[in-house]
């Protein structure tokens, strides 16, 4: 995977970050309420189990993203990691997903995508039914991810004509073990901490 610094993250889940300062607020709250009355063993059970509840949402909810530099498109989703160079990206398009499809192989859905093209999608038809008229739809909308993913391509391809092997290379997948890892590892010290107490 490129090391790029100028690496720009275009999506992420803000909102996951929500659930996240929530648990570990009732957690430090729970242990805290938890040792003040004496059981120090249900207070590090409290925070373990948070501290695993809490890795797993920012798993599902916070850490899936499409980032690009000048190399390509690196799509990070809940189990995997796939890196996409700019000469190996066919096309990216808006379904209930953003899909960057590579020229070989299936596409990759980005979990991180905002899913405005299908709200989009449901006022027209909603806009249809209640005018009973054809509403014209926008071919571009504002914050398009799909076709500002395709215009960085050939930016980056048209730059990269005196060095092609910056932007060349084969997709790569890559699977998250260090942080499967890390809830695996979290999840039996909840499991541990449970029989302790």
């Amino acid at each position: 995977m490129s090391q790029d610094p100028n690496k720009l993250v275009l999506t992420t889940n803000r909102s996951g970050w929500v659930w996240v300062v929530l648990l570990a607020v009732v957690g430090v709250a729970s242990a805290w309420d938890a040792a003040a009355r004496g059981f120090g063993g249900l207070a590090v059970t409290v925070v373990v189990w948070m501290a695993c509840i809490g890795w797993f949402v920012a798993l599902i909810f916070v850490l899936p993203s499409l980032s690009m530099d000048a190399g390509g498109a690196t799509v990070r989703n809940v189990l995997v990691q796939v890196r996409v160079p700019w000469a190996r990206l066919k096309d990216a398009r808006n379904t209930m997903f953003l899909e960057v499809v590579p020229d070989k192989g299936l596409p990759i859905k980005v979990w991180a995508a905002p899913q405005s093209v299908m709200r989009r999608k449901r006022q027209s038809l909603r806009n249809r039914a209640a005018m009973d008229v054809d509403v014209a739809e926008d071919p571009a909308p504002k914050g398009d991810l799909a076709a500002g993913l395709i215009v960085e391509r050939d930016r980056a391809l048209s730059a990269a004509r005196k060095k092609p092997a910056t932007t060349a290379g084969a997709v790569t997948t890559t699977f998250l073990k260090r942080d499967w890892g890390i809830f695996a590892g979290l999840l039996v010290l909840a499991l541990v901490s449970l029989l302790l107490t």
